[in-house]
């Protein structure tokens, strides 16, 4: 639930939501440079492969991981390839379909983070991956910063309520 109140020229906005605790894993590596994962939602698998093998394309990439985060509509991408953070920001730019907040609260933190366990049981599963001659140059054990934090519940449809007070003139 959202509840916005405008009190003359000052909005105060309360929310209350139901969380669950999840893990994650964020792009920074040990060396300061990031390892590209990117979050797809609202999607289909046919959508992401196609993008995907046009950023591998675009950017000499190794080889791509899929994962279905959620039943046919949620996706993740996970690329072994060392890059600086410009350069990740840009392929995550150029990247069709990508999870606005995503991209949004990676940009604020300077990291991207994925959710690597299950979520109000949905758990994640490897689908395809897609091919490449150029070699990884990162492995999983490099990626050190696992994180725990709190996530929205699925299937809440959040009820918005706005209360507007203003001055008489």
């Amino acid at each position: 639930m959202i509840v916005k109140v405008t009190l003359g020229r000052w909005r105060f906005t309360f929310s209350m939501a139901p969380i669950v605790n999840i893990i994650g894993v964020d792009s920074t590596l040990p060396d300061g440079n990031h390892v590209i994962m990117i979050d797809f939602d609202a999607t289909t698998l046919e959508k992401v492969i196609t993008e995907m093998l046009k950023i591998q394309s675009v950017y000499h990439l190794p080889t791509i991981y899929i994962s279905e985060t959620s039943k046919d509509t949620g996706f993740h991408a996970w690329c072994f390839k060392k890059v600086t953070w410009h350069k990740l920001v840009e392929i995550l730019a150029f990247t069709k379909g990508i999870d606005d907040n995503y991209f949004k609260y990676g940009i604020y933190r300077k990291h991207f983070t994925l959710r690597v366990s299950d979520k109000c049981g949905r758990k994640i599963k490897h689908i395809t991956k897609l091919p490449s001659p150029v070699k990884e140059d990162v492995t999983s054990h490099e990626l050190k910063n696992w994180v725990n934090y709190e996530t929205l519940a699925d299937g809440r449809e959040s009820k918005k309520y706005e209360l507007k007070i203003t001055k008489k003139t």
